[in-house]
């Protein structure tokens, strides 16, 4: 992965990029409206910025925190700070302190800042200039929202910085996180080490698990963009509403048996699978007072953390995500359901009979 390059202001970043002068305007016109924010920006990078920092790539990404703690840190570096999330290489990601110290502590000399609880959550929206075709392409979902960046964009263009033509906002389409069902995404060959699930057919091993892990091993444009990230250290899976089939028995397909839900643990999302609650030994929730996509945001890696603890104290084997659909393109809708699908690693369970749970065999969808 790239480290994203935190600085105190824009003029610290542009001291890391080589921007035309399309690209600076449209730079200026986004970091001008969200930074300080949650907005990670790539651009070329200038020979200053070290390969080993860029996943030996020629861009940079750029990014000015909205923490007052952070912003003094950096001043007071007087550099650059090229940092990933301080937590193992694609575990959840931290937002506290603890989170910190569980993933980091057994460094010897780790010291640890703590300025509170993270505000937004999940990670900044990374977001690659890529003036040639006259968009800003999103790699990564997060704290800026699509109708933030547009918004930033119509201003810049009403202002006449960008020409004669509107600049407008893509998304990269590696894996289908986005799509508003994880059932209509198919599930993901690949399970953790230790799954029960684990034993696959070899004609499905070489179409997905090859292919998808040759392809995370490649150098990334950005953090978070591989299939298995924000991971539990225990099997996760994604369970819709409409996976829930009580009284049937494993659908075509499904033919993967990962035990029963009286042995799993059941992460909801503002109550949606409430009346599933009492068949998992225990039951989280993203947001307790109703389904809120930008709660959930807030505690979606807390929540995680939390029931990884429980299940590993109970030698739980399976972790269900509740599933729903996504609304609204870009927003933090997608970007919590990106963080839950990456969390499953793309993959689906069914719930049939008095509780049992089946996942499904197949392949994520591009």
């Amino acid at each position: 992965d790239p480290c994203i390059h935190h600085v105190p202001n824009v003029e610290r970043a542009l001291e890391l990029l080589d921007l035309s002068s399309l690209e600076r305007a449209v730079f200026e016109a986004l970091t001008s409206k969200i930074w300080p924010g949650p907005l990670s920006v790539v651009g070329r990078a200038r020979s200053v910025v070290p390969k080993e920092v860029t996943a030996q790539t020629d861009f940079v990404a750029v990014r000015c925190p909205n923490h007052p703690v952070a912003l003094e840190l950096l001043r007071a570096a007087n550099v650059p700070l090229a940092a990933p999330s301080a937590n193992r290489f694609g575990h959840i990601s931290p937002t506290r302190a603890e989170h910190v110290l569980e993933d980091l502590g057994h460094w010897r000399g780790l010291q640890i800042l703590d300025g509170g609880a993270c505000g937004v959550g999940i990670e900044s929206t990374v977001a690659k200039l890529d003036l040639e075709n006259r968009r800003v392409l999103v790699l990564r979902k997060g704290g800026a929202t699509l109708e933030m960046l547009e918004a930033a964009l119509e201003e810049g263009f009403a202002h006449g910085a960008f020409g004669a033509e509107r600049v407008v906002v893509e998304f990269h389409s590696r894996w289908a996180a986005g799509t508003s069902n994880a059932a209509e995404a198919e599930s993901v060959a690949t399970a953790p080490p230790g799954a029960p699930a684990a034993k696959l057919e070899e004609d499905k091993k070489k179409e997905g698990v090859e292919e998808e892990q040759d392809e995370d091993k490649e150098a990334q444009q950005a953090p978070g963009m591989m299939l298995r990230h924000y991971a539990p250290s225990v099997p996760t899976y994604l369970l819709a509403k409409s996976d829930i089939r009580a009284g049937e028995s494993p659908a075509e397909g499904a033919t993967s048996a990962l035990g029963e839900a009286a042995r799993g643990v059941l992460v909801d999302f503002g109550g949606v699978l409430r009346e599933h609650q009492h068949l998992f030994l225990r039951s989280f929730d993203l947001c307790a007072s109703g389904p809120s996509h930008e709660e959930a945001c807030r505690s979606v890696f807390a929540v995680l953390r939390e029931a990884e603890a429980f299940a590993q104290a109970n030698s739980i084997e399976v972790i269900c995500l509740a599933d729903f659909e996504v609304t609204g393109r870009g927003s933090y809708s997608e970007a919590l359901h990106d963080r839950l699908f990456r969390a499953a690693s793309g993959r689906s369970v069914a719930l049939v009979g008095a509780g049992r749970l089946v996942a499904a065999v197949g392949k994520a969808r591009r």
